[in-house]
């Protein structure tokens, strides 16, 4: 998201993430959940995330996912930098 995942010159570079909210799973299947031994979840809903590399916050972000992107109401503090309002596809488009 936002370039957060392009390769970096840093080999010792070590990238994770904490999310709180809700979430969807396209790949589990409640007739038979032993068929998708690791389920690829993605936020969906109201929810929180925050990108760590190597312990410091690089973004933050706060709001509506759909389908594992930002989408909707949010609140993103990237960089320093803090864009609030309406955002489509991972991208802001605006304030309200």
């Amino acid at each position: 998201m936002f370039g957060l995942f392009e390769s970096s010159s840093e080999e010792d570079a070590i990238t994770t993430h904490h999310y709180e909210g809700s979430v969807i799973s396209s790949d589990y299947n409640l007739d038979c959940p032993e068929d998708y031994p690791f389920h690829s979840l993605c936020p969906h809903g109201e929810g929180k995330i925050t990108y760590f590399s190597n312990g410091e916050v690089v973004e933050y972000y706060e709001g509506e996912f759909d389908g594992g992107q930002y989408s909707g109401q949010g609140k993103l503090t990237r960089n320093g930098e803090v864009f609030e309002g309406i955002f489509k596809e991972n991208k802001f488009v605006g304030s309200e």
